[in-house]
């Protein structure tokens, strides 16, 4: 057991007096720090009362209005929609909140995947 603390101490050592820094990584999954994601950050009433269909082979469903909130879901090509509201992200891409037709919440959805680009009324 001495023996592995010290080897790792060693290599610890040199890897620090060799100009290496040691940081913590992010996952490759996480969002940058000025993407919010969550329905807490991005409150959505039911403002449009349009409807929509899915027509990318299988639409993400995302946590927020950005690629890179996390995906709780995926929507299949077909699948019919109904809309809250739409928010337009800081590189003017337009995700819609949509919901199943019989009521449930999803989640956001980048409007390029809905058959008319996804809801008319901004959140």
């Amino acid at each position: 057991m001495r023996i592995r603390k010290a080897l790792a101490i060693t290599t610890l050592g040199a890897a620090l007096t060799s100009g290496a820094v040691l940081l913590p990584t992010a996952s490759a999954g996480a969002a940058p720090s000025a993407v919010t994601c969550g329905n807490a950050h991005w409150p959505h009433p039911n403002k449009d009362s349009g409807t929509g269909t899915v027509t990318s082979g299988s639409a993400a469903v995302h946590t927020g209005p950005y690629g890179d909130c996390a995906v709780t879901a995926y929507l299949n090509k077909g699948q019919k929609v109904t809309y809250d509201c739409y928010s337009r992200v800081s590189a003017g891409k337009k995700w819609t909140f949509v919901r199943h037709p019989k009521g449930a919440s999803i989640g956001w959805v980048y409007g390029k995947y809905l058959d008319d680009g996804g809801a008319t009324k901004h959140c």
